[in-house]
């Protein structure tokens, strides 16, 4: 049975049961990349999801591309006119890019944190940024380390946490330095 998927236009994007609907994490997301300067050259939205990042990210490059592991965000994004690769976080690419947007939290995970991490940690292995290139990451408070010890390469220009009660959403805009 094929997914029925829900679209609207501005912000272009879908979901349905198989691909994720927007929620804090991704309009967390949404305003961190707002406040990026024009950076241009190449950005990436990994692990798209519903496509509605790439309509901010698209503001802030020259060209915006989005990866997903899931067909099913890979023909939302085409639908919403958007240059989609079926990929593991950025295990495609050849060269680092300008700007990557990746959201951790809701990673194929079945709700088992250890499974996230695993999924966490291979998306953060495989970003690939420009030095002086940007990267928005949201992960959640319920990830067992926090990304930013890993990201030795960059430097935080914004930190900030957002309470939901059962737990807290953390997003921070990264500069590559090394």
């Amino acid at each position: 049975m094929e997914d029925i998927l829900t679209c609207i236009d501005d912000p272009c994007m879908c979901w349905g049961s198989d691909v994720y609907k927007p929620a804090e994490d991704t309009w967390l997301a949404w305003r961190l990349i707002e406040e990026l300067p024009r950076v241009g050259g190449v950005g990436v939205d990994v692990g798209t999801g519903s496509c509605v990042l790439t309509n901010i990210i698209a503001q802030k490059v020259d060209f915006v591309l989005a990866t997903d592991i899931n067909p099913l965000a890979i023909n939302v994004c085409k639908r919403c006119g958007v240059e989609a690769v079926l990929c593991d976080s950025m295990t495609c690419f050849r060269k680092d890019v300008n700007l990557v947007v990746a959201n951790l939290p809701y990673l194929p995970c079945k709700d088992d944190v250890a499974i996230c991490w695993k999924w966490g940690l291979r998306v953060l292995k495989g970003i690939r940024v420009v030095k002086n290139g940007y990267l928005v990451l949201v992960w959640s408070s319920l990830t067992p380390q926090n990304p930013l010890e890993i990201l030795t390469s960059f430097e935080p220009l914004k930190v900030v946490k957002e309470d939901y009660g059962f737990e807290e959403l953390m997003g921070a805009v990264l500069i590559k330095r090394k």
